[in-house]
């Protein structure tokens, strides 16, 4: 049985809740660099990347599933 459309399903709602959580880090990254908190927002920043790179992996992997296997 093949479960890749609950699979891909998952991964859309795990991207979905990522672009959230990233939108929120997003906008405190910036308050923090407007409030002069570098280090702060330097911190931030990090997460801010790792759930951009999380959410475009999560893409990759789902369009991988609609593809032919070789």
């Amino acid at each position: 049985m093949d479960n890749t459309n609950q699979w891909a399903d998952q991964l859309q709602e795990a991207e979905t809740k990522i672009a959230e959580v990233y939108t929120i880090l997003d906008g405190l990254q910036q308050d923090l660099k407007n409030a002069g908190r570098k280090k702060d927002a330097y911190a931030i920043g990090e997460a801010v990347e790792r759930l951009a790179r999380y959410g475009r992996l999560f893409q990759d992997i789902r369009q991988s599933w609609s593809e032919p296997l070789e």
